[in-house]
């Protein structure tokens, strides 16, 4: 289960994803309204190590719970970042 803790707005953690297996290295891009939370996803597991990524409201409120895949295969871990207009999310999978 992925839980983050939320200090900055609730000071509480919550789950933002409660698949089964682990979720792991989540990078989380805050871009003026919303979250966007980036995580290694072991849901398929094995051999699949997926990124998932879930929106996030201010107040706490996933808004993709569970979280929707982005990429399936062999992924290690993923980053993003954002500059006010794009995203850019790199990852690296185990080559």
């Amino acid at each position: 289960m992925l839980t983050l803790l939320w200090t900055l707005f609730l000071g509480s953690a919550f789950p933002v994803s409660t698949a089964i297996n682990d979720q792991l290295y989540p990078s989380v891009v805050f871009t003026g309204g919303l979250s966007y939370v980036f995580w290694v996803d072991l849901r398929y597991y094995p051999p699949d190590r997926s990124i998932f990524a879930a929106r996030v409201a201010a107040d706490g409120t996933v808004l993709d719970p569970g979280g929707r895949e982005i990429l399936r295969g062999r992924c290690e871990w993923a980053d993003a970042a954002f500059d006010g207009s794009n995203f850019l999310v790199a990852l690296q999978d185990s080559c």
